[in-house]
């Protein structure tokens, strides 16, 4: 499509229409050696002096050789994004691996308006030519997100105690073991902190360590292939202001259940949890079914009291408003409701085996569907749905199914 002049003149001499800068493949007209480095620095140029939300595309940016214009202009960035494709099919036929010490050089300068930070792209994508974490000096930094296993940032903190004041979400991936030696000795105040998202970890309660989060509302826990010990005894802070905590089971973790309690013994005023798988697979789902048998001694500590009385409070988690597991039978969760009036929501990710159809007989079958009607008076209850095809020989109430015949079983 043709464009005269004077539009023309419009569109590349107003700053604002240049601030949302994607470096990816040069333009077709553009040598990919040195004119493509003079392209860059006139694309910065149109923008002016106004801050910058970049994108970058590693796997076509050569960042060693563009590192130079980079840096001039990285501290206008107010949002900066690092990232492969994101379809794999547009990848080049052969990738650039970039340097490690390539992305930690141009990202360690100050970035004193930089807001928003995200890193990610497969590990094949960089030369691991150094290890350290990625220090940013970004004093306005509020959300810094990392999923990449080679590339763990950081926050350079300032003061004494060492305080970095304005991020509040802080989200990142495995690797975290490979640089903890490198990582600060004291404990680095995030007292802004609201939100933070620990994935594939194996170090929670050293990392729970390290960062001093007073204010932290949101955790969320995807525990991978975690291998914690059995009992846990590093120190481990008070999370009082903690109010949601997300955590993603997996079938591969070591001694999940009781790290996961002593967890929840210090978080006294929690009012939503959430304990469930990642994939709502059948996959997913069987495993579980085959590898987390500990689960109810999560559901027992959930309904411990404080002491032998009927009317004491709960041991754990006593403002407790939305709960939400990966399965459960009907009776645990009437103890649950009875326990904790304070409850309004509840759901279930899995129905447990059995739990979905009756063989005894139908005055059986009508306790279960009443007592799904009892907790459905009381809370919000969500359940997974059931699938179990229901013919004209069989009854169906509330999901739960009467088989008398076994009709189900033989099918």
């Amino acid at each position: 499509m043709l464009v005269c002049k004077h539009w023309k003149g419009i569109v590349e001499w107003s700053p604002i229409l240049w601030t949302d800068v994607w470096l990816g493949r040069a333009p077709k007209h553009v040598d990919p050696g040195e004119d493509w480095i003079a392209w860059l620095e006139a694309l910065f140029a149109r923008s002016r002096t106004m801050p910058l939300t970049l994108t970058i595309l590693v796997s076509f940016v050569d960042l060693e050789a563009a590192g130079q214009v980079l840096l001039q202009h990285f501290p206008r960035c107010k949002a900066l994004v690092i990232q492969p494709p994101e379809s794999q099919t547009d990848l080049p036929f052969k990738t650039a691996h970039q340097k490690l010490s390539s992305v930690h050089h141009i990202l360690s300068f100050p970035l004193p308006n930089l807001q928003n930070f995200v890193i990610s792209g497969s590990d094949f994508l960089y030369n691991p030519d150094r290890r350290g974490p990625l220090l940013l000096d970004a004093p306005n930094l509020q959300f810094l997100s990392s999923y990449s296993s080679h590339i763990i940032p950081f926050v350079k903190a300032h003061g004494s105690p060492p305080t970095h004041d304005s991020l509040e979400t802080f989200s990142f991936n495995a690797g975290w073991r490979d640089v903890m030696d490198m990582l600060p000795r004291t404990a680095v105040s995030l007292p802004g902190l609201k939100t933070l998202n620990l994935t594939c970890t194996d170090d929670l309660w050293t990392i729970l360590q390290i960062l001093d989060t007073p204010n932290l509302e949101r955790l969320v826990v995807q525990c991978g292939l975690a291998d914690w010990f059995l009992e846990v005894d590093t120190p481990t802070p008070v999370l009082s202001n903690l109010r949601e905590l997300t955590w993603y089971t997996d079938p591969g973790a070591d001694n999940e259940i009781p790290n996961l309690l002593h967890l929840l013994q210090h978080c006294p005023n929690m009012e939503s949890f959430l304990y469930s798988c990642k994939s709502s697979s059948p996959g997913a789902k069987r495993s579980y079914f085959l590898t987390r048998w500990d689960v109810d001694d999560m559901i027992l500590a959930l309904c411990d009291r404080l002491d032998e009385t009927h009317d004491s409070s709960p041991r754990l988690c006593p403002r407790l408003k939305r709960l939400q597991l990966a399965s459960a039978s009907y009776e645990q969760v009437r103890e649950l409701v009875l326990l904790r009036p304070a409850l309004e929501y509840v759901s279930l990710q899995y129905r447990t085996p059995g739990e979905d159809v009756v063989r005894q007989s139908k005055a059986t079958w009508r306790e279960k569907v009443d007592l799904i009607r009892w907790i459905k008076s009381k809370v919000d209850f969500e359940l997974e749905r059931n699938e179990v095809a229901v013919g004209s020989d069989l009854e169906e109430e509330e999901g739960v199914v009467w088989d008398p015949s076994g009709r189900l079983l033989r099918d």
